[in-house]
């Protein structure tokens, strides 16, 4: 499992010291910053046992006048063994231990950057650090070499100076200071004028509010008038909804009748032979082709026969009557009282689920229906040049459960 970073909004250089000083002297360390001061950059290193340790910061002539890096400071990592580097227009603040952590963020190791606020973020990630690592290489040709030659030379070139600088940087600051002043003096007169002008809002909003129950007033007599007329139209709205609701009694009453109906398609809850029978009759052809064409065969209902309770037409694969009828008895019921709810589903709908519980109605020997029958050509199931016409057995199925009858008009 991956390890989750960890943010430090503050100070990091506890965290800092307390991962150097458990690296041993077969680690490497590499720290980037631009600027290296006092006890901070000391500190982190002191307990270390860390053999190779390279740091890179900017060897600038500006950053030891003003202060920001500090001369002493690089003789000190020297002289504790670390291989000091320039590396031109560094800002990257990072401190990484390849394979063991990594941590970038905006802290330098100053004595200013422990007290400013701060952010860093520290992975033990070995992926991500070595992810790191990489990136960190395509810097490393454009170092150059600090060696303690280099400190003791800039150190006295620069003594006349740095004495120069801090004149004309106290009288800077002074001027600064000066302005900052009146920066923030201009602010607090901007502050005031604003909390002028919010006074004169809020009273304006006040005058608005007045206006407002005024308005509300006018407004609450105007609603009265509309209760009124309200009252008037929900008396009329309640007269119609009483004809709806005997208009939907009229409704619920015929659904009944129709459902009736349907059920007495089966009144005993079997499908008989003689209503088997006659759906063979009503939808059984053959198929004379080439010369004669599809014709009805009618007597082919005396062929049809019973096995484990359900009446069964043609060998092999065989069209289920008993299925058929009653799915289709049950999508009729289902249809009807879908109508009583009004939720109902259309005619040209029945007419297609009616037609898909005919065509799924095919079993093998074993009794098994079929998913997709591949028997099945436009409105005829075929089993040889034997079939049944999938329209006129629904046709009958309508026929005996009443299509005629008002419930069905309802659809529409």
């Amino acid at each position: 499992m991956r390890k989750p970073p960890y943010y430090y909004l503050k100070n990091i250089s506890r965290r800092w010291h307390a991962e150097i000083k458990k690296l041993d002297d077969n680690d490497k360390l590499i720290i980037l910053s631009p600027y290296l001061t006092s006890k901070t950059a000391e500190g982190i290193l002191r307990d270390s046992q860390v053999v190779n340790c390279e740091i890179y910061t900017i060897f600038s002539v500006h950053n030891f006048i003003s202060g920001g890096s500090s001369l002493k400071t690089l003789k000190i990592l020297h002289e504790i063994g670390c291989q000091l580097y320039h590396l031109p227009r560094l800002h990257a603040k990072i401190i990484i231990s390849p394979g063991r952590f990594a941590t970038i963020g905006s802290q330098n190791l100053t004595r200013n950057g422990v007290k400013n606020k701060e952010a860093s973020v520290i992975t033990f990630d070995h992926k991500e650090v070595e992810k790191i690592e990489c990136l960190l290489n395509k810097w490393i040709p454009q170092r150059k070499p600090i060696t303690f030659e280099m400190i003791q030379q800039l150190e006295l070139k620069i003594k006349d100076l740095r004495k120069k600088f801090s004149l004309i940087n106290r009288e800077l600051k002074k001027e600064m200071n000066e302005l900052e002043s009146e920066f923030w003096e201009e602010q607090r007169l901007i502050e005031e004028a604003e909390e002028k002008r919010q006074q004169e809002e809020l009273r304006q909003q006040e005058e608005l509010r007045q206006q407002e129950e005024l308005r509300k007033k006018e407004e609450l007599r105007q609603q009265e008038e509309h209760r009124i007329q309200e009252e008037i139209r929900k008396k009329e709205e309640l007269r119609q909804q009483e004809e709806v609701r005997k208009q939907q009694e009229f409704r619920r009453r015929i659904v009944n009748t129709a459902i009736s109906k349907v059920q007495q398609i089966t009144p005993n809850g079997r499908i008989e032979k003689e209503l088997a029978e006659e759906f063979i009759r009503a939808s059984a052809h053959w198929d004379q082709s080439p010369n004669g064409g599809i014709v009805r065969s009618p007597k082919y209902a005396k062929h049809i026969r019973n096995s484990n309770n359900q009446w069964l037409i043609y060998p092999s694969n065989s069209f289920s009557i008993s299925y058929a009828i009653y799915n289709c008895q049950q999508a009729l019921l289902e249809f009807l009282q879908q109508i009583e709810s009004g939720n109902g589903m259309s005619r040209p709908q029945l007419l297609e689920r009616l037609k898909s519980i005919v065509r799924g109605s095919v079993v093998n020997s074993n009794g098994d229906r079929y998913k997709n029958y591949s028997g099945i050509v436009g409105d005829y199931i075929w089993f040889g040049n034997q079939g049944i016409c999938i329209s006129d057995f629904v046709h009958l199925i309508l026929i005996k459960g009443g299509s005629d009858d008002p419930s069905f008009r309802l659809i529409n």
